[in-house]
């Protein structure tokens, strides 16, 4: 904004040095002039009008791509609690709002991240289909450590991935359940009487 600002004031007192080395002698020579500032003003509004909408989008691609690792988090942590459960039934929502995850990943306009954005992404949609492959086919007895153990195993990398883009888990919301139940279970266990 500053950078346009700049450029419309030198852009005025050049024309004003100019209307004042070779002042307009006619009514005709002042239309021409006042044509070419106005001509000049509207430039620059399209070009500010269009910078704007760039930076716009830009913001709205890193907010869809912080969503989704934020969300591959959440859903990591909810897969890998499944199978320390050994709950079927919660593995199986859990690995469909991964598939819904990946298709919102899918959406992030990849033209419009920064190196680290577009690096993110491409990792986060790698490791959600590798996942999804590794889940398409449960055996009717499910392997729920080895499953535990490859969600567990991809979580430092995703959170890796959110702090890179400013967005640790903490600040994210409010996707530590197994964390906090694993810590109120340790605080119960060892809760001594004041």
């Amino acid at each position: 904004m500053k950078r346009v600002v700049y450029v419309a004031v030198a852009c005025v007192v050049g024309l004003g040095l100019v209307v004042w080395l070779a002042a307009p002698q006619s009514p005709l020579e002042w239309a021409a002039w006042i044509q070419a500032v106005g001509v000049l003003m509207a430039l620059l509004w399209g070009a500010q009008l269009q910078n704007e909408a760039a930076r716009r989008t830009q913001r709205q691609a890193q907010h869809v791509a912080a969503l989704f690792a934020a969300n591959m988090h959440w859903v990591f942590r909810e897969l890998a609690d499944a199978c320390a459960k050994q709950s079927l039934a919660d593995f199986l929502v859990h690995r469909r709002i991964l598939q819904e995850i990946l298709s919102q990943g899918r959406e992030a306009s990849l033209q419009q991240l920064d190196g680290r954005g577009l690096a993110m992404v491409t990792s986060l949609r790698t490791i959600a289909v590798e996942a999804l492959e590794v889940v398409e086919l449960l055996p009717e007895v499910p392997d729920w450590t080895a499953l535990q153990g490859h969600f567990d195993r991809r979580l430092p990398t995703i959170v890796g991935w959110l702090s890179a883009s400013g967005h640790p888990p903490e600040t994210s919301g409010p996707t530590d359940y197994q964390g906090l139940r694993t810590s109120y279970g340790q605080l119960g266990g060892s809760r001594d009487p004041i």
